[in-house]
């Protein structure tokens, strides 16, 4: 393997997409190239690869080489361009205090491309950069309202994606004024990681997306049961609860530990079975970077009903399905717990169409399980909004999840800020 592997046409295609700077991850970390490359990018030296192939094409791709060894890789230039252009793009208003990140080059200033969507992250990942950006554009273009200041309650420095203190009270993070109530009310239990500062004004998280996409269904068990119909095999003939951001208590019967699902529903089948869906959302962020483990989860992994595969013992607990598999533990733990209640658990990651890693995660993660299991299953977020606009009748339901589609999915509505 080697930098002859990279493929011309799908580096030209995918350079000609980028601004006129740009690094080599940038490249790297495009899906078009992921999805030509497969072969290639476990491989440690995929990244190099696609830098030296930039640099063996760029009298064909019409780029400069203008600065080695960056966090990111080496950063390049569109060549025959005015050279305003290149000082316009990356100018900042000495007029303005300038945060302390953004003398550090670790913020972007979009003043010079659009004044209201407002400073991004330097370092954030090809996908997260994307998802940053297609956030602020939300809030300035669709919502109308300034940006803030995070990713925490006290910190200063101002994001694209962050809603105002005021605005972000008033549930501007929320696609309806009912998922915003469900929101507070979850706000009011306590318990769990809800997280209210992240919640109510980091357009980024994943956690509000969890409340725009399943809030609608914790007040509404009839819609609820409409729109699962579409996900899950069985026939059901009643929805008991929707619960978003739960663990079962108490935790020592359990993990005994602080995992939780994202979203959690509990139904009857038509034959009378009592079934739970534990649900975990992914947007931008990167599964856990931490292995943990405990003979808790060794606990479950020995019942006799055990999903897992004999060889998977020591390949659970990687960096990359460390949390799947705690998650999943979970729902086993739900499942098998002595005095379970529950004939069937399942486990369902959603993820973003653009997510490769998730995907990839979750498929590595599968093959660890037994042939027959059928207790976790995956679905992008335009899989389920597709399917469940499919079914909807009322307009207040088809303007819901036609607000998400814009909101998470439409990528390319941003394209033309960025």
């Amino acid at each position: 393997m080697s930098r002859k592997a990279i493929l011309l046409d799908v580096l030209k295609e995918v350079v000609a997409d980028l601004g006129q700077v740009f690094v080599t991850k940038d490249v790297s970390e495009d899906i078009r190239m992921k999805q030509a490359h497969l072969n290639l990018i476990d491989n440690i030296q995929y990244h190099g690869f696609v830098g030296g192939a930039l640099s063996d094409h760029r009298a064909q791709l019409e780029i400069d080489e203008i600065k080695k060894h960056t966090s990111r890789g080496s950063r390049w230039k569109k060549i025959g361009l005015p050279p305003e252009v290149f000082t316009k793009s990356h100018s900042i208003k000495t007029s303005q205090p300038v945060p302390d990140l953004l003398r550090q080059g670790l913020l972007i200033n979009e003043e010079s491309n659009n004044s209201e969507i407002g400073p991004q992250y330097a370092q954030d990942n090809l996908l997260t950069s994307r998802m940053r950006k297609h956030q602020s554009w939300y809030r300035a273009h669709e919502l109308h309202l300034p940006y803030g200041t995070g990713p925490g309650p006290n910190d200063t420095n101002s994001y694209g994606n962050m809603l105002t203190r005021v605005d972000g009270e008033a549930g501007r993070n929320f696609l309806t004024t009912e998922i915003f109530e469900v929101a507070l009310d979850r706000l009011a239990q306590g318990s769990g990681v809800v997280e209210k500062y992240r919640l109510l004004h980091n357009m980024l998280s994943s956690q509000p997306m969890c409340f725009n996409l399943f809030g609608p269904l914790v007040r509404d068990h009839e819609l609820a049961k409409n729109l699962l119909a579409t996900i899950v095999p069985e026939n059901f003939s009643e929805v008991i609860r929707v619960e978003i951001e739960w663990a079962p208590e108490p935790v020592t019967n359990y993990l005994n530990d602080h995992t939780a699902f994202d979203a959690f529903i509990e139904y009857w089948t038509e034959d009378g079975q009592l079934v739970g869906l534990g649900i975990e959302t992914k947007l931008s962020e990167p599964f856990s970077q931490k292995a943990y483990d405990r003979p808790e989860y060794r606990r479950w992994m020995q019942h006799p009903d055990s999903p897992w595969n004999p060889d998977s013992w020591n390949k659970v607990q990687a960096i990359e399905l460390n949390q799947l598999w705690r998650d999943h533990l979970l729902a086993v733990a739900l499942r098998f717990q002595p005095k379970s209640i529950y004939n069937c658990v399942r486990l369902m990651l959603v993820y973003h169409p653009e997510d490769m890693n998730s995907a990839r995660n979750f498929l590595n993660y599968k093959n660890l399980l037994r042939n027959n299991d059928d207790s976790m299953f995956s679905l992008s977020i335009d899989q389920i909004v597709d399917r469940w606009l499919s079914v909807v009748e009322k307009d207040e339901h088809k303007k819901w999840l036609r607000s998400f589609r814009k909101r998470y999915i439409e990528l390319d509505l941003s394209k033309a800020s960025i």
